[in-house]
């Protein structure tokens, strides 16, 4: 009887399966066809300096270019380091990359919280003329930045190159967008424990933002070590110039010295990267935050 009651229930057609149908599979193709000019056009100029760096003044300007040096060249660091100038250089770009990102991260920390968690006659003002510096083109500014350094005495010093940089308009404006978002009870229930203005500051509002001050650090460094223009025009003597402006010694009128100013160059990136890969995490939490936040 069971068996009958199995014969007579109707069974299932099996319908074929039909293979899903994606119309818009022909954009991932140009969305990663862009991602792939995008990062040879990104990395193939680092990865030329770095094969480069090893090659002859011959095989550099050689046309077709070759990929891999043939061969090896490695004078082009001795020549580099050889000159006496280039430790000196090397040191004077850490002293005022080093001096700018701390200074700067010290004081557009201290103006963030007070633009974004103080009430005070005139914030928004303040905060306005900020962006509004923001706005303004660093050519129009360099000339009147080296005739306040020079009145003050300060030209051809670190000085005149770190305090510049010491509080930057955009740096400011990325802890304003971070603090003015955190709740005002961290800062409530430090005041009922007792702590001051200033522990509240390091001790509480501090730690609550470092993706924006590792982002601060970052973009500070990245800009002092790379900078070339304002350093041009504050310093005067060989011994106080920079890496990326002593650079430019090794091209002269006539001729220009391409693998020895591959080699130094690279001197010149590889801190960049070894700090980006290192808080690039921060980084990038810092930078998408500051644009949804606030």
């Amino acid at each position: 009887m069971a068996q009958t009651q199995a014969t007579v229930r109707p069974t299932r057609e099996r319908k074929p399966i039909q293979a899903r149908k994606h119309p818009y599979a022909w954009l991932k193709v140009i969305v990663y066809l862009f991602l792939l000019i995008f990062t040879i056009t990104s990395a193939g100029p680092l990865v030329f300096t770095l094969v480069s760096s090893f090659k002859s003044m011959r095989d550099v300007l050689a046309f077709p270019p070759t990929l891999l040096p043939n061969p090896f060249v490695w004078s082009n660091y001795q020549v580099v380091f050889g000159n006496p100038l280039f430790i000196r250089w090397l040191l004077n770009s850490v002293i005022y990359a080093g001096g700018a990102t701390i200074l700067n991260m010290l004081f557009s920390a201290m103006a963030g919280y007070a633009l974004g968690r103080l009430n005070f006659p005139g914030k928004n003002s303040i905060f306005l003329i900020t962006l509004g510096i923001m706005m303004i083109p660093g050519a129009i500014t360099l000339i009147p930045k080296f005739l306040v350094v020079n009145n003050l005495h300060m030209a051809n010093t670190f000085w005149a190159l770190i305090l510049p940089a010491m509080a930057q308009p955009f740096s400011v404006f990325l802890m304003v967008q971070f603090m003015k978002v955190l709740p005002k009870e961290l800062e409530e229930s430090a005041m009922i424990d007792g702590a001051s203005r200033w522990r509240t500051f390091y001790q509480i509002i501090l730690p609550q933002v470092k993706p924006a001050l590792t982002a601060v650090v970052i973009l500070t460094f990245q800009g002092a070590w790379n900078d070339f223009q304002w350093p041009l025009v504050a310093l005067g003597t060989q011994n106080m110039y920079t890496l990326p402006l002593g650079l430019f010694f090794f091209k002269s009128t006539y001729y220009t010295q391409y693998n020895l100013l591959l080699a130094g160059s690279m001197f010149n990136t590889i801190p960049i990267l070894i700090l980006f890969f290192i808080f690039q995490r921060y980084f990038m939490e810092g930078a998408v935050s500051s644009g949804v936040k606030g």
